[in-house]
């Protein structure tokens, strides 16, 4: 067996997707994008008049101002995003009376009434989003997707403390989609079968790519401080690639044929030595193996996805567990003529109060 480098060797983790061969190929098919810069790669793309705003809600609605009991938690789990060596921290209910908030499906009179309370804040951005994004979608093919997200929000540049006593001007903050594996079992368990959700594909592949990135019109995060997750809502574009010619088509097929499944080695992919590049300059620079299931009922679909990543410019992998509501029928809505207000407030309303089952978890790993 050849040698595997330490800093390629999996931890025994029980959560990580287990690796299945079979032709590499046939599983990478359009998963074809190997662009020189992982610069590229990680920069987010806003529209130029893309919206993007963040607020908090609690039992008593949405609060203009920080309550006094919400505080900054940091957090010490080396599993978390460091920025120039600093670690984040988030928002959490400190209010004794938060324990006795109900998680059952469908949640209590107050929690029903934060969800209504965050679409009537954000139809108005949504519609004038959609707008906006109409005009580019034509002009450059582009192809729209809404999705609402868990995970968490995390702060860097905060002090431990109650968030009255901070100041906010020096936070820069990000949405993580990392998800406890508590997150899963719940959606699977509950979730699922209450929201008449089933099955409509399950799949496992590698892929060695990152697809362009799309342009973000509009990004809205909700710090929900009854609730272990918070929640995104995102209104994005995919973009078309460049078409690859036949010899590059060639030349990345014989770069994916010579890579390996290999249960030991982050990714789930390696390759010889001197094997991960092409004759066109086409280099590997990440691999990365995704076990994904999909649901769909009437009016959504729910991808519950596992992915085991590893970046091999810098030599770091990560396992993370996601989850994303595709809001297909809204999405359709918002993108027709004239579209009436309150019709799409009954649609965001009845989406917000799926998602909102899905903000259940442990407590958050400090």
């Amino acid at each position: 067996m050849s040698y595997i480098p330490p800093h390629k060797r999996h931890s025994k983790d029980p959560a990580k997707p287990s690796p299945v061969p079979d032709s590499l190929v046939t599983k990478f098919k359009k998963n074809l994008d190997f662009n020189s810069s992982s610069d590229k790669r990680n920069k987010i793309i806003y529209s130029g008049d893309s919206i993007s705003k963040w607020f908090l809600v609690g039992s008593n609605g949405i609060e203009d101002e920080f309550p006094s009991f919400v505080k900054f938690v940091p957090l010490s789990s080396d599993s978390v995003e460091c920025r120039k060596g600093e670690k984040p921290s988030i928002l959490m209910n400190n209010n004794v009376q938060n324990d006795l908030v109900n998680m059952n499906i469908g949640g209590s009179k107050d929690e029903r009434t934060q969800w209504l309370l965050v679409a009537e804040k954000v139809v108005e951005d949504l519609v004038l989003a959609y707008e906006r994004a109409k005009t580019e979608m034509e002009e450059h093919h582009h192809v729209l997707r809404l999705v609402a997200r868990s995970g968490k929000i995390f702060f860097y540049g905060s002090q431990a403390g109650p968030v009255a006593e901070c100041s906010l001007k020096n936070l820069n903050k990000m949405f993580s989609t990392d998800v406890p594996v508590s997150c899963l079992q719940h959606i699977k368990s509950k979730v699922v079968p209450s929201h008449g959700f089933s099955i409509d594909v399950e799949k496992e592949t590698y892929t060695v790519k990152a697809e362009l990135n799309p342009v973000r019109h509009m990004v809205v995060d909700v710090s929900c401080i009854d609730k272990n997750l918070d929640m995104r809502l995102m209104l994005a574009a995919k973009r078309k690639m460049t078409s690859l010619t036949d010899k590059e088509i060639s030349n990345i097929k014989a770069l994916l044929d010579s890579a390996t499944v290999d249960p030991n080695v982050k990714g789930g992919l390696r390759w010889p030595l001197g094997k991960a590049s092409s004759e066109d300059g086409y280099r590997v620079f990440e691999a990365c193996h995704v076990r994904a299931t999909i649901y769909k009922n009437q009016t959504l679909r729910l991808r519950v996805r596992e992915t085991d990543r590893f970046n091999e410019r810098i030599g770091t992998g990560e396992i993370k567990r996601e989850v994303t509501l595709i809001l297909k029928d809204l999405n359709s809505k918002l993108q027709e003529q004239n579209t009436e207000r309150g019709d799409v407030l009954e649609m965001l309303r009845d989406t917000l109060g799926t998602i909102w089952d899905f903000l259940h978890c442990d407590a958050y790993i400090m």
